[in-house]
């Protein structure tokens, strides 16, 4: 039972908070955007995704993060994160593996962001941003076992603006070495690749709708002539803007992926899920 009891405690705290400060407008539940945190503000968001669905079974994965995020300058922001995840399965097997029952809720690690604007969207023609961000976990994000992991998050950050800001489309880059180490083997080192884009339209002041798509990639031992599996995401995004806070909805189905149980296209579910949802609340001041 306390392992169901602390996610939602940490939810419901961090709602009491926000309810008392600021807002801050981030209309996209995966995309960045090029926007920059004006210098000296705070802002503190806290993300929840859930993961849901294998191949067969009951798999519920869910990873929380609490995002301080600082501007250093008006072009420099920095975040630091503090993350958690939580794993209920049972009887679940993937396109080829099979998976611990497990029912677990663990904090496991942290990372660094750091993002630094090149051309604001509000201001020029077009928004661009350089995104990069250091992570260290102790939690397998998909079977939930212990281990060690490394991520270098790189990413390029593109935004344009149509019909008065009304419209925003987004485009993200990430590629991201990863470095992982499970106890009794050697580290290993992988390789994944991004590209992710959006558009959301503002229905009224407070109200935006858009949506989302993603196409992920992952390499085997860093080599990008052998790709372990592709996955293809799409799905809306709801965004809230209010005079003290801000939040963003984003349900994200897998649509394609490879290879599945039988070695072809169709819904990749050994490191991906059938359905990713996710919230972000947040707040600035």
């Amino acid at each position: 039972m306390r392992h169901r009891v602390y996610p939602l405690a940490l939810a419901a705290g961090f709602t009491v908070l926000v309810s008392q400060l600021a807002a801050h407008e981030e209309p996209f539940g995966y995309l960045r955007g090029a926007q920059s945190e004006p210098k000296g503000e705070w802002e503190v968001t806290q993300w929840t995704t859930a993961r849901i669905g294998k191949e067969t079974g009951r798999y519920l994965g869910m990873d929380f993060a609490t995002e301080l995020e600082y501007g250093v300058s008006d072009r420099f922001q920095t975040a630091l994160y503090l993350i958690g995840n939580y794993h209920q399965i049972r009887n679940a097997t993937g396109s080829s593996d099979s998976f611990d029952d497990r029912n677990r809720f663990g904090i496991s690690g942290t990372s660094l962001e750091m993002k630094y604007q090149l051309a604001d969207p509000y201001r020029k023609w077009a928004g661009f941003a350089l995104y990069f961000e250091p992570a260290y976990s102790t939690i397998d994000g998909v079977s939930g076992e212990r281990n060690q992991e490394v991520e270098l998050e790189l990413r390029l950050i593109g935004e344009k603006h149509f019909l008065d800001h009304r419209l925003i489309a987004a485009v993200n880059y990430i590629l991201e070495p990863a470095f992982e180490h499970e106890p009794g083997h050697p580290w290993e080192t992988n390789i994944s690749m991004e590209w992710a884009a959006g558009l959301s339209w503002k229905l009224s002041d407070h109200w935006r709708l858009g949506a989302e798509c993603r196409l992920v990639t992952k390499f085997e031992d860093a080599d990008l002539n052998q790709a372990e599996h592709l996955t293809f995401y799409a799905g809306p995004t709801l965004h809230y803007s209010g005079e003290k806070f801000f939040a963003t909805l984003t349900v994200m189905p897998q649509l394609r992926g490879w290879p599945n149980s039988r070695g072809t296209a169709g819904l990749h579910l050994d490191e991906s899920e059938k359905i990713e949802i996710r919230f972000k609340l947040g707040t600035e001041f």
